[in-house]
Order: C-alpha cells, then sequence, then structure tokens
C-alpha cells in the first residue's frame, strides 16, 4: 500500500496535489484541515484501505497545491472538491472532512446530495448560541473586508515567500519548536517524531493568503444555512481536549444536524486520526460499513 506518493490532477482552477489507495472499492474522499496536509490521512489508509478506495487532496496553498490567484472561500474549495471528483471519475462517494475541511464538505454535501452516500465531520463545532453567532457574523463581514484589500498584495508577495522556505524549513525542523507547536493541536504527541516535524513544517510553509482565507471562511455564514437543507448521513466525531474545536461546539453542531451520530474520544486532541487512529478509524468503520443509519438514537454527542 503506497500513500505517500503524491499524484497530480489539472482542475479547472490549476493543479492539485493527492494521495491515493486503490484496489476497486467504494470511493472515500479526505479533505484535511487548516494548515494541513493529505499527509494527516496516513493512519486513515493504514485503517479503512481494506474497505474503502481513498482519494486525499492537498488543497490550494497546503502540501504540494500551489496557491490560487483568485479567492478560495468555503463555496470555491467545495466547488474544488466536486471538480476533483469528477476529474477522477467518481460519480457517488462518502466524504470525511477535518476541522475547515468538515465545513467544506458540509458544502458539498448540502449542494450536492446526490453525489455524497456518507458524511465523517472531524473535530468540527459551531457557534453555541444567538450571541456567538452573531459575533462571529460580524468579524467576518469585517475580516473578509479587509481580506479582498489585502489580497492583491499578498498575491504578489508569493514569490518572495517562496525564497524563505528553507529558512521556515529549518527553523520548524528544531525539535524544541515543532514540539511546541503540535502540542497546541495534540493531546499527547505521537511515538512518531518524525511525523510530528514533517508535519509541523508542512504547517509553517502553508500560503498565507490561503491561510487567512480558511481562517476568515470559517466564519462564513453559508455554513449555518447550508445544515438546514442537508440530510446526508453523518458522522461527527469530536475529542474532549480538543482545544480548538471544543465539546461545546460539536454539540451545538450535533444538534442542528437531522441525520448524526455523534462520537467524542477520551484524551484527545484536535487531530485524532493522528493521536488515537485506532479508536477514531473503529468508529469510522462502523459508521461507513453500517447497513442501516437510524438517525432516532443519534443524537448524543458523548456516545463512545
Amino acid at each position: 500500500m503506497d500513500f505517500s506518493t503524491r499524484h497530480r490532477l489539472m482542475l479547472a482552477d490549476g493543479p492539485v496535489a493527492y494521495r491515493k489507495v486503490t484496489t476497486g472499492k467504494p470511493p472515500l474522499l479526505l479533505v484535511h484541515g487548516w494548515g494541513g496536509t493529505s499527509r494527516h490521512w496516513q493512519h486513515t489508509a493504514e485503517h479503512l484501505s481494506d474497505i474503502r478506495d481513498l482519494y486525499a487532496l492537498d488543497l490550494p496553498g497546503h502540501g504540494d497545491t500551489p496557491g490560487r490567484p483568485g479567492a478560495t472561500g468555503p463555496e470555491a474549495m467545495a466547488s474544488l472538491v466536486i471538480d476533483f471528483a469528477d476529474r477522477l471519475g467518481l460519480d457517488r462517494f462518502d466524504l470525511n472532512g477535518h476541522s475547515w475541511g468538515a465545513a467544506v464538505a458540509i458544502l458539498v454535501a448540502a449542494h450536492r446530495p446526490e453525489r455524497v452516500d456518507r458524511l465523517v465531520l472531524t473535530s468540527l463545532g459551531m457557534a453555541r448560541n444567538a450571541l456567538e453567532r452573531l459575533a462571529l457574523t460580524q468579524a467576518y463581514r469585517q475580516m473578509n473586508l479587509a481580506l479582498s484589500l489585502w489580497r492583491p498584495w499578498l498575491v504578489m508577495s508569493r514569490p518572495w515567500l517562496t525564497l524563505s522556505r528553507p529558512a521556515i524549513a529549518w527553523f520548524g525542523a528544531q525539535p524544541l519548536v515543532y514540539r511546541a507547536i503540535a502540542a497546541h493541536v495534540l493531546r499527547r504527541l505521537p511515538a512518531d517524531d518524525e511525523m510530528v516535524r514533517v508535519g509541523v513544517r508542512e504547517f509553517l510553509s502553508t500560503d498565507p493568503l490561503s491561510a487567512l482565507e480558511c481562517a476568515v471562511g470559517a466564519g462564513s455564514p453559508v455554513f449555518p444555512v447550508a445544515l438546514e437543507t442537508m440530510a446526508t448521513p453523518t458522522l461527527l466525531v469530536n475529542a474532549d481536549a480538543d482545544a480548538v474545536m471544543p465539546p461545546s461546539g460539536a454539540r451545538a453542531l450535533a444538534a442542528r444536524i437531522r441525520n448524526v451520530r455523534a462520537v467524542r474520544l477520551d484524551d484527545c486532541g484536535h487531530l485524532p486520526m493522528i493521536e488515537q487512529p485506532e479508536a477514531y478509524h473503529r468508529a469510522v468503520r462502523e459508521f461507513l460499513t453500517a447497513t442501516v443509519l437510524d438517525p432516532r438514537s443519534s443524537k448524543n454527542p458523548d456516545a463512545r
């Protein structure tokens, strides 16, 4: 099983890098989160390739996919995922998104329900009350306006930022640096120190404009609207020690999804597929292979 090789595909708005493991099984598309790459799904290939063909793409400005000159907000990213599936010849597929990638996956499932069979949302939450939703919407509007003014300058700065990659790589290779950065998203660092080092290096190499657009886009009001119409069978996986997307936000999200199973992992941070691969992939496997998805008993976000 080779999940380390990055392949390349030309989409309508430019090239995209991706990893794959294919043996003729039903397809599962994997969308990483903010500052991540397709490498985050390495354990997923080890645990699920016997039941699914896996396709994990690098979003624009992440990993080996170059940033785009135009806007890469949430709806543009949802269109990119559909284009990616089209170019691979995948009419229907399961979809698993992590954090920002999970938010994008919601838009894909809501806008193209005939394409997505089952949806997994990993480490995602939402505003817990009306006050938080109002604050998030106001912040989004202001930050989106500022970003529209800065976008041309950030696009022009990309060649200069490329020259700084060797210095970034050296900085990120320092054990004290990469372990400190990883500790903000992981409850416990994995035993594979090289995985941590490379993951942080890729995080630090994320295109700044793409990273800003993801961060700003996370507050877009398109997500709550999409939840009103989305009916795809959904698994929501969160963790009790996730400092980025706390359990209270996951419970608020679960309450807005009409057909959802919710699973919470104990003593785990923001990247459960890396930090607790066995427990995480066991839950995903059970969901993907279940013959009947019963929403009536699925509203418990503390289910194990």
